[in-house]
């Protein structure tokens, strides 16, 4: 069952605590959060979107000592071509990126840098909202200076090639510790990154629509106690069946 626009929507107003708790109270604890060294690059990033999965493995192709010609002409090559490509393997598809979606990546926690500045900036440009690896972005100074919405497990300046190959495109994967289906709805801020299946997912932004609202609730009334000038987060929204 496809998530709705509607419900992407719900999605993209809440905080990761508001579905967390929804997801309490459905008795469904500790399944959907992301391991806890999933982090953000940079303070502030917060996205909802639909996961678009893909899994690497480790693959041991190590570069021989080559000119920097032949280097340079190898390293995106394709392996069955006598290259070194990370990104390509026959029969699975290379990601190019989509309007909502969240680009989920199950590397096992791999140094070799799959996400960095110049890839992260294609794909948001094609309308990705935000990336989840468990592995590594490398030029991570040069992505925070471009605010590239990413999480990930490492930081290392590794080069993926020859080190990691991907093994599948939209297929299930466990990503720090979550199974995370193609389509399901992926939510991240400063706390860390949530799953929520799509089967459940208009259930779960009901619940957690209520919940943040009652939270707005408190909290504005906080803030008149202590004469605190309103901000966007103590704003009420529209009550919700």
């Amino acid at each position: 069952m496809a998530v709705s626009k509607e419900t992407l929507a719900l999605f993209k107003k809440l905080r990761g605590a508001d579905v967390c708790d929804a997801l309490d109270s459905m008795g469904l604890q500790d399944r959907y959060e992301f391991a806890l060294n999933m982090r953000p690059i940079f303070p502030g990033i917060r996205f909802a979107g639909i996961a678009h999965t893909q899994e690497y493995d480790y693959y041991d192709r190590k570069m021989p000592a080559m000119t920097y010609e032949e280097f340079d002409q190898k390293q995106y090559k394709n392996i069955e071509d006598g290259g070194y490509s990370a990104y390509n393997r026959p029969g699975v598809e290379r990601y190019k990126g989509g309007e909502d979606e969240v680009y989920v990546i199950a590397a096992q926690g791999s140094r070799a840098g799959i996400l960095g500045s110049a890839n992260t900036l294609d794909f948001v440009s094609k309308g990705v909202v935000g990336f989840v690896i468990d592995g590594t972005c490398r030029d991570s100074g040069e992505c925070i200076m471009q605010q590239s919405p990413v999480f990930c497990t490492v930081r290392s300046y590794t080069h993926p090639m020859g080190r990691i190959r991907v093994k599948s495109d939209s297929e299930p994967v466990v990503c720090a510790g979550v199974y995370v289906c193609p389509g399901d709805v992926i939510l991240a801020d400063d706390d860390d990154v949530i799953c929520i299946p799509q089967w459940i997912a208009d259930e779960v932004a009901r619940r957690a629509y209520k919940i943040q609202q009652k939270d707005r609730v408190d909290r504005r009334r906080f803030y008149e106690t202590l004469g605190r000038e309103f901000d966007e987060t103590v704003e009420l929204w529209p009550d919700i069946d």
